[in-house]
């Protein structure tokens, strides 16, 4: 097992192969302060203020929403890489071409959410002066979740694409070794009174970030979404960290996805494609090479703002009116209940588990600020 990972569940103890700890205990946290420690956590290894709080106000909304795979767990690796060089905590990101609609830039290994807001502030830019803007942005780190960036564009009343590349960590159908990325998407849709309907996930059937959520708190891998190094079925987070994968979704449709997204952010950046990736985990002071394709439609420019907004309302409550299937309490549109949590856990609190504070407090120490939430 890579020593990283070791470190990273050195809290749980390993029983016949597999992870497991007590039933973990939770700790509702106040959105804000977790906010408020993980921007002074970035700051004290060195990040500016102004990109510590981009990369806070991602990572917390993502636990807000319900998407802890992809929230505070993953500050342990920004820091790491940080402290070992593989994240250049003051980038100089530049244009590299521009027009009108579209623009190419170049990240120089800054944290992936300070290069991915900045790429779709610019889309959005570029699409309430012309109707649509497409930006790629390379040579950037973790991405976080493809939603997020989505919802910057929604939020202003337009459409948002979001896709990144990753490293190769699924086969190719009829493969037996990773040659391509689970890479994520989002597209995501205003309403007006509805919440913005936001397709988000990867071309995998679960995440890296289920993986080590797994392994965090002593629970097997869903089944039939991991394979270990010989390509069998497993259910064993150690498995996958010794050299197994991810599968696709749908197997060869999820293949050929992510095939497109591939071609889509790296290829069309000039940028490394998925099998030259470095593993962000296992090359703490290597460079982050991940693609980003951000875009941003403005509807005025098609239906009419207005109108489609009012459309997607219409639309929304038809879906959600569907008869529903035995045992079904409710009809879900996507993004919808990511809208539904967050507003129960920006009342109540966003749920941490005991190695999670753990994990935050260790941190706090680490970059000597203190552990307030």
């Amino acid at each position: 097992m890579p020593e990283y990972w070791q470190e990273e569940i050195a809290h749980l103890s390993l029983k016949g192969g597999r992870f497991v700890s007590e039933a973990p205990k939770e700790t509702r946290v106040d959105h804000e302060r977790l906010r408020t420690l993980c921007t002074s956590i970035l700051v004290g290894v060195r990040v500016p203020e102004a990109d510590a709080t981009v990369v806070a106000n991602l990572l917390a909304e993502a636990n807000l929403c319900g998407i802890d795979t992809h929230g505070v767990i993953r500050l342990k690796l920004y820091v790491d890489r940080i402290i070992a060089g593989g994240i250049k905590v003051e980038p100089e990101i530049q244009t590299v071409r521009e027009n009108p609609c579209t623009a190419l830039l170049d990240g120089d290994n800054c944290l992936g959410p300070v290069g991915g807001t900045q790429a779709m502030d610019l889309a959005i830019a570029k699409a309430a002066n012309t109707g649509i803007g497409m930006v790629a942005i390379r040579n950037c780190n973790h991405y976080g979740p493809a939603g997020h960036y989505a919802r910057l564009a929604t939020a202003r009343g337009m459409i948002g694409i979001s896709i990144t590349n990753t490293l190769a960590s699924m086969p190719p159908t009829g493969g037996a070794a990773p040659r391509q990325g689970n890479n994520a998407y989002s597209i995501g849709f205003p309403a007006s009174e509805e919440p913005a309907v936001v397709v988000d996930g990867a071309t995998s059937k679960a995440s890296w970030g289920k993986l080590f959520l797994c392994a965090q708190e002593g629970q097997d891998l869903p089944e039939d979404c991991y394979v270990d190094s010989a390509g069998a079925p497993t259910l064993n987070p150690q498995d996958v960290m010794d050299g197994g994968g991810l599968l696709p979704f749908a197997e060869h449709k999820g293949y050929g996805l992510a095939v497109a997204f591939e071609l889509l952010t790296g290829m069309l950046a000039a940028a490394p494609l998925d099998h030259k990736i470095p593993h962000p985990y296992k090359k703490l002071d290597v460079p982050g090479d991940n693609t980003f394709f951000m875009g941003a439609i403005d509807a005025d420019c098609f239906a009419g703002a207005d109108e489609f907004k009012r459309d997607m309302d219409e639309w929304v409550r038809f879906m959600r009116d569907t008869p529903r299937a035995p045992g079904v309490e409710r009809v879900w549109l996507p993004g919808e209940k990511e809208a539904v949590t967050r507003q129960e856990r920006f009342e109540e609190g966003i749920p941490l588990g005991e190695n999670m504070m753990q994990e935050l407090r260790e941190l706090a120490q680490q970059a000597g600020v203190q552990f307030d939430i």
